[in-house]
């Protein structure tokens, strides 16, 4: 074999063995972190670094997440203006007339079986929070469909509704949810200083906010309690930014 064969079989055992790697250490699951949206909901979104924030029309909040195909936008009809409620069913109207109504996660959605996209329109008529997803993986939708979680009178529930034609008025007007008015105003005044971000944790007993830095350590923020961090990779934990491992392991283990 003289040279030149030689050099070839070597270069294509480096880029089989290259492959190889790539492949191995390639994850393709999908991690998600739990949002905070308005300070009655929250939801769970994959983690991207490819994701924008911005406000439409005076009240509509979207974040645009490219690296997932994902656009999320979210409205609460207490606490935004009319003319934001009216755009948020418009653009809802707007994808469903082009779509197939199909059934995920034990809720309405709409396929555009054109561009493969879905969209789901979900709330709360209690808290009055409007959430619109749309994205191209049916799975990922299932799974924050499933997430998302709502707060009202100091409790936590995952009561999600498909706001269509029939109950979009109702998520949109308090005066038509039928909740004790009193009630409503007082909860609203004990959210009302809620920074955003934050979702009322029961576990907790607290309002918390979740997320994850770029080093991969997971963070709990809490509005009256100490701030965690959780350091998967080294195996290491902290309180307020000390160090306690090892009671926390006697603690947790």
């Amino acid at each position: 074999m003289d040279l030149r064969r030689l050099l070839l079989v070597f270069l294509v055992i480096a880029v089989v063995l290259a492959s190889s790697f790539f492949l191995l250490g390639y994850d393709e699951t999908v991690k998600y972190t739990r949002v905070g949206l308005t300070n009655t909901s929250s939801i769970e979104m994959p983690i991207s670094d490819q994701s924008t924030n911005s406000v439409i029309n005076n009240g509509i909040y979207v974040i645009n997440d490219t690296k997932h195909d994902l656009t999320l936008m979210y409205f609460n009809s207490e606490q935004g203006n009319q003319i934001a409620a009216v755009e948020l069913e418009y653009i809802r109207n707007e994808f469903a007339a082009n779509a197939v109504q199909e059934t995920l996660g034990n809720q309405t959605v709409w396929h555009n079986e054109e561009n493969g996209t879905y969209m789901a329109f979900i709330g709360n008529h209690i808290t009055h929070d409007n959430i619109l997803i749309i994205c191209k993986d049916p799975e990922m939708l299932e799974h924050m469909i499933a997430s998302a979680r709502y707060v009202y009178f100091n409790e936590e529930t995952n009561t999600t509704e498909t706001i269509n034609g029939e109950n979009a008025s109702a998520a949109q007007n308090a005066s038509s949810s039928g909740v004790d008015s009193t009630k409503s105003a007082s909860n609203q005044s004990s959210s009302s200083n809620v920074p955003a971000g934050y979702y009322w944790s029961g576990q907790d007993a607290d309002y918390i906010r979740e997320y994850d830095d770029a080093n991969g350590v997971h963070h709990i923020d809490r509005l009256h309690g100490p701030n965690e961090a959780i350091d998967t990779v080294n195996n290491k934990h902290y309180t307020n930014g000390v160090e306690d491992t090892e009671a926390y392991n006697k603690d947790f283990n």
